[in-house]
């Protein structure tokens, strides 16, 4: 576009705006080759007002859509969730899966353990429990991938299994690009997962009757059972160095009252709501970026 030597300067700003408006879906479009999803749109997403606490999605988002599937995640990131939280267990070939039991039997259309089918027998599952239609299980390589490049951070929970499974999900999880939490119930796993990925941050999760000893484990924090987070706990994990998340949180005095209590992530089964309560309650405006290992 050219214009005239001698054009008013009201016109010049006129075509500048225009050309601007032009440039600006095109260079969207060059950078991304389509347009964005739900989850990609959290690496220009304008910050969260609030630092502490995050909004943690349990198993995505599944008062919205079937929990643990894509649906669900995308479902969490667009109601405002900070992190997302998955489990994941390992098929008869060796493949990890996003599923929260050890078998398919109560969320899926299909019968039987996770260890004992392959993955091409779990990616012909769908799952049927919960708001929406049947959603297919996804690996975790398919959500790591999702997430790669964004400013989400992926709790992922290392479910019971064998020592080779437990090195495999590490392993994948350091390959990717995505902001990975390793956390299990199994002081165990997380040492093995920590030799193979010793820069991933490592949460021990804690619940009633379940205490496995930390001992020698560099624990970025800890996952606690609603029950066992008092204020007296909670206080003495983070001067102990160590951040604390309490599941699952579903309604606003418990958020209140973990808020309260300096928790540093709310893991509940509906974020859009925990989300809007946190940004009405700030406790932490955001000040800079987060400590390495801690809430982000």
């Amino acid at each position: 576009m050219t214009v005239p030597p001698r054009a008013p300067a009201a016109l010049l700003a006129v075509l500048a705006v225009l050309a601007a408006g032009c440039a600006a879906p095109l260079a969207g479009r060059a950078a991304h080759g389509a347009p964005a999803t739900a989850l990609r749109a959290r690496v220009a997403a304008a910050p969260r007002p609030c630092d502490r606490p995050v909004v943690i999605g349990h198993r995505g988002s599944p008062a919205a859509a079937p929990e643990n599937t894509m649906a669900s995640f995308e479902a969490a990131l667009r109601g405002g969730a900070d992190w997302l939280e998955t489990d994941v267990q390992t098929t008869k070939d060796g493949v990890p899966v996003l599923m929260h039991d050890s078998s398919v039997d109560r969320v899926t259309d299909g019968k039987g353990e996770v260890a004992a089918l392959t993955a091409a027998q779990i990616a012909g599952l769908r799952v049927v429990v919960g708001p929406g239609g049947p959603e297919p299980v996804p690996t975790l390589e398919q959500l790591l991938a999702r997430l790669a490049g964004t400013r989400t951070r992926l709790l992922m929970e290392i479910k019971w299994q064998r020592p080779e499974d437990v090195v495999r999900i590490a392993r994948i999880a350091a390959a990717s690009r995505a902001d990975v939490v390793l956390y299990s119930f199994s002081a165990a796993h997380l040492r093995q997962a920590h030799e193979e990925a010793p820069r991933l941050p490592l949460v021990l999760i804690q619940g009633g009757g379940l205490a496995d000893p930390p001992e020698g484990l560099p624990l970025a924090g800890l996952a606690l059972d609603a029950g066992l987070a008092t204020a007296e706990r909670i206080g003495a994990e983070r001067r102990a160095g160590h951040q604390v998340y309490v599941w699952t949180l579903d309604d606003e005095p418990s958020w209140q009252a973990m808020s309260d209590r300096d928790a540093a992530g709310l893991i509940t089964d509906v974020p859009d709501r925990a989300r809007r309560w946190a940004d009405a309650h700030c406790r932490a405006p955001r000040s800079g970026p987060p400590a390495a290992g801690g809430a982000r």
